[in-house]
């Protein structure tokens, strides 16, 4: 015997029952045959098939790893203990015949090649007597010890941000955090998306309520157009929308760079943005439906509270939450990126919710009164003028609560005698969860186009500190110099 058990936990400081080589015959060259005396008595027998006692197959690989580590800390030779040797791969396992209680085994493994004192391949097999049990192939990493502990030190390590940083998600990165909201319906489309993205933002082209691909298309070239090469266009549409799948795809066919999907959770948008490469951001208004969104293939969860503008994710019965609530809880149940939407006014606003660990923000209201926001002037006019009193909650046929201005058409709403669609245009838009109390994409529409007297116009709850008209680019700038003020006083702390 050239090595016992103690003298074995010496070279691999393992505890039983961890330690599955009891002693080591030889070490010849590359080649090292050691042993495993097997009891009836092992609890590995009495736990796992029980109906018919053979060793697991993984603990037999378990033990032909460890007979290859000790092998390869002799070749190491002095300073081996500064290492770690972790088995990070099995490239093959063949298990021949069972292993019973009582056999002894013999592993025999051979280093195939040592490559850079960084990474080993090994062959081994198992025998009982002279018959052959297994036969494994893995590798073995060498980490030095010194270097992973600096590692985890700067892993950990709390970093000061004073300025806004970018917002990386997948292969997008944009210069600032701010996403512009998309909304719908053609409020927010190739102008106000593209000049977003052109100064640093991620612009956003609503397409709930176009039924034609063709137009789809259309609005994301020009947006490109305006944004430049390095611009971030993405879409976002309502999971409840007709031709969902048509206007998708045209996405999908004009490089997209990201859709966000809300009103509806719809599972096929996931497979589909996985297949071609397309990040899809998640709308979630709590933990339940975030942790959802990330199951099923989420590139970021965009947590929507209750101060948005348009359509709201409380349906009946569920309290109203604020945005940064809802994030602190989010942010702790997920591993994806969280974009915080709803509420988010100034710099400070932007800040708060990067505190509260978003990795950026979504607005929306905001964008509206930009010259460069494709919407008729008198909805822009509107949003200038509103007072708080004039903001309210109503019921949309789609099921869920929005946040309006109030107008001719919406006080008809909240007095429960909105005009009826007509029959003869209804054609299941929006599909089955529609109530039809009234046709809110006809009513977005008239407002969109000016007719506020029969248009829906949805704010966010801020809407009424609006005072004035602005541009895209002041808006930004506006907002990065208010957030970068901020944190050059008291920068985030941010862990790696």
């Amino acid at each position: 015997m050239l090595l016992n058990k103690e003298q074995i936990k010496e070279i691999i400081p393992y505890d039983d029952p961890f330690l599955w080589v009891d002693e080591v015959e030889s070490i010849e060259g590359d080649v090292i045959i050691g042993y495993k005396q097997t009891s009836p008595d092992d609890a590995y027998f009495k736990g796992h098939f029980t109906d018919f006692p053979i060793m697991p197959g993984v603990l037999v690989v378990e033990g032909l790893a460890q007979t290859g580590t000790i092998l390869l800390r002799k070749k190491i030779g002095e300073g081996h203990k500064q290492k770690h040797l972790l088995a990070y791969q099995v490239r093959s396992a063949l298990f021949f015949k069972p292993i019973f209680p009582g056999d002894k085994i013999k592993y025999k493994v051979e280093l195939l090649g040592f490559y850079g004192y960084k990474v080993a391949n090994f062959k081994g097999e198992s025998y009982v007597g002279d018959e052959k049990k297994c036969e494994v192939r893995f590798v073995v990493a060498v980490l030095d010890k010194t270097e992973l502990e600096q590692k985890k030190e700067e892993k950990n390590k709390e970093v000061k941000i004073d300025k806004l940083p970018s917002l990386k998600i997948g292969r997008i990165e944009s210069k600032f955090p701010i996403i512009q909201g998309g909304m719908a319906t053609r409020v927010s489309l190739h102008n106000l998306a593209g000049n977003v993205a052109k100064q640093g933002g991620i612009g956003i082209i609503a397409v709930s309520g176009m039924s034609d691909p063709e137009e789809v298309k259309s609005e994301i070239r020009q947006a490109r157009e305006i944004a430049g090469p390095d611009g971030i266009i993405g879409i976002n549409i309502m999971g409840v929308v007709g031709h969902f799948l048509e206007l998708v795809k045209a996405a999908i066919s004009e490089k997209i760079d990201l859709i966000i999907q809300g009103a509806g959770f719809r599972e096929d948008i996931f497979e589909i943005g996985g297949k071609n490469n397309v990040p899809i951001f998640s709308m979630a208004s709590s933990v339940k439906v975030a942790q959802k969104g990330e199951a099923l293939g989420a590139s970021a969860i965009i947590v929507e509270g209750s101060d948005a503008g348009g359509h709201l994710g409380f349906p009946k019965g569920h309290p109203f939450r604020k945005t940064i609530d809802i994030v602190k809880d989010v942010v702790k149940s997920v591993k994806i990126p969280v974009i915080a939407a709803g509420g988010v006014f100034n710099g400070k606003d932007i800040v708060e919710m990067l505190r509260a660990r978003a990795k950026g923000v979504q607005m929306a209201t905001r964008f509206v009164v930009t010259k460069e926001c494709d919407v008729h002037q008198k909805f822009k006019d509107l949003y200038i003028k509103a007072k708080k009193e004039d903001i309210a909650i109503i019921h949309s046929p789609v099921g869920l609560p929005g946040r309006i201005i109030k107008t001719l058409f919406t006080e008809k709403v909240l007095a429960g005698n909105p005009p009826k669609p007509d029959p003869k245009k209804c054609k299941g838009c929006i599909g089955m969860v529609c109530d039809k109390s009234y046709c809110i994409l006809e009513a977005l529409e008239n407002a969109r186009k000016g007719d506020l007297d029969n248009g829906l116009v949805f704010a966010g709850s801020n809407v009424w500190r609006i005072d004035k008209m602005t541009t895209v680019k002041e808006l930004i700038q506006e907002l990065v110099n208010e957030a970068n003020e901020i944190l050059k006083k008291e920068p985030l702390l941010l862990t790696n």
